[in-house]
């Protein structure tokens, strides 16, 4: 079928998903690009819609039935970024659940605590994919899991890894009472992350990029018989690493030495 009216009342609802507003609450999220959607097709999401734009994609083989074609100038009025590559999807979300999440002697599960930027916690989600970590916590935040930006930074990875959004009480009654063991990313940390200690079921927290860790989280660490730990740091003006290169960089030491 082809659409070629931005008032189309099909083209209206995907416009829609564009703004983070519209997606809360909404059992669906946008795919944009070729990379994405096959991603989410291969992670056994299920596609609703598909929109193509011929002019931009050509034959790239896509089924016939269930297909919009719109041109370049509608295809741009519906994707949140401005060069699309010519298809688009509207796909239902994965339903994570801290019920779903499984504690065994061996998870490793992220606690991004605070992150507001979704390309921030995309490119943690795609590290912790890479890693082998088991979920992503976006603790205390607001993020959006789905929105375009978080979902192009981890290259599909919220596809695939279980990334949930709680409230800070809900995450740290959640550790507490899944016997995990809290290591807190901290500058002020008394453990250099390389003498760490990495065993067990484990939650690597670290905080957002201004502030860092509260003290609550910290106090967690230390209950839950967890650490304190730092990245060292040369730069004499340099106070603090990128949030996700530091998780990036922790969660690769914690499945290393923690023999995953």
């Amino acid at each position: 079928m082809t659409i070629t009216s931005a008032a189309n009342p099909r083209v209206k609802a995907v416009m829609k998903l564009r703004r983070s507003r519209s997606r809360r609450g909404a059992e669906v999220f946008l795919a944009e690009g070729v990379r994405e959607v096959s991603r989410a097709v291969e992670a056994g999401l299920r596609v609703r819609e598909l929109w193509v734009c011929p002019q931009l994609i050509g034959d790239a083989g896509w089924p016939s039935k269930s297909v919009y074609e719109v041109p370049a100038e509608l295809l741009v009025k519906m994707t949140y970024h401005r060069e699309p590559e010519g298809v688009l999807a509207v796909v239902e979300k994965p339903r994570w659940t801290l019920e779903g999440l499984k504690v065994s002697g061996s998870t490793r599960v992220l606690m991004a605590v605070g992150t507001e930027k979704p390309g921030n916690l995309g490119a943690m989600v795609r590290t912790a994919c890479a890693a082998g970590f088991d979920a992503v916590i976006a603790a205390g935040s607001v993020v959006d899991v789905f929105n375009p930006n978080a979902i192009r930074s981890s290259t599909g990875g919220v596809f695939v890894m279980p990334t949930l959004v709680l409230g800070e009480d809900e995450a740290i009654a959640w550790v507490r009472s899944s016997g995990l063991r809290a290591v807190a990313a901290t500058p002020a940390g008394s453990v250099d992350y390389r003498r760490a200690d990495w065993s067990g079921p484990l939650a690597l927290v670290i905080g957002p990029e201004d502030a860092g860790l509260s003290e609550r989280w910290l106090a967690l660490a230390d209950e839950t018989g967890g650490q304190r730990v730092a990245l060292p740091n040369a730069g004499p003006l340099v106070d603090s690493l990128n949030a996700s290169v530091a998780a990036g960089v922790l969660m690769y030491e914690a499945v290393r030495a923690g023999g995953k």
